[in-house]
């Protein structure tokens, strides 16, 4: 994932030039959102509750996805196949690959509305 940039340089590129003042609105309530899925998803890992971790995973990836931030859908894709097929040990790696792509991105969203 490294050759991956944190948010898709054309997807910002293209939002950036026509629709910023969304866009900052975007990323502060992604900002505001998705931290607690982060959550949400630690705990289900925790619970054993590979069904939930499997359907949170899918949900972020789409959120990921909307936002141009590949790296993050990619991790997430990760974590949804590693929890479908009940692979804990591949799934706590897969988590903590999602917690750090996560931390980039709330850094680059951070930086890019101030």
């Amino acid at each position: 994932m490294e050759n991956i940039e944190v948010i898709n340089k054309d997807w910002l590129a293209s939002m950036a030039s026509t629709k910023k003042e969304f866009l900052t609105k975007l990323f502060a309530v992604f900002l505001r959102d998705e931290p607690a899925r982060v959550i949400k998803i630690r705990e289900a890992f925790q619970a054993g509750q590979m069904d939930e971790l499997k359907y949170l995973a899918h949900s972020l990836k789409g959120a990921a996805a909307t936002m141009g931030a590949d790296r993050v859908r990619e991790a997430c894709l990760r974590l949804e196949y590693s929890a479908r097929d009940g692979d804990k040990e591949l799934s706590e790696k897969n988590l903590h690959i999602l917690e750090d792509e996560m931390k980039l991105v709330y850094d680059f969203m951070s930086d890019f509305i101030q």
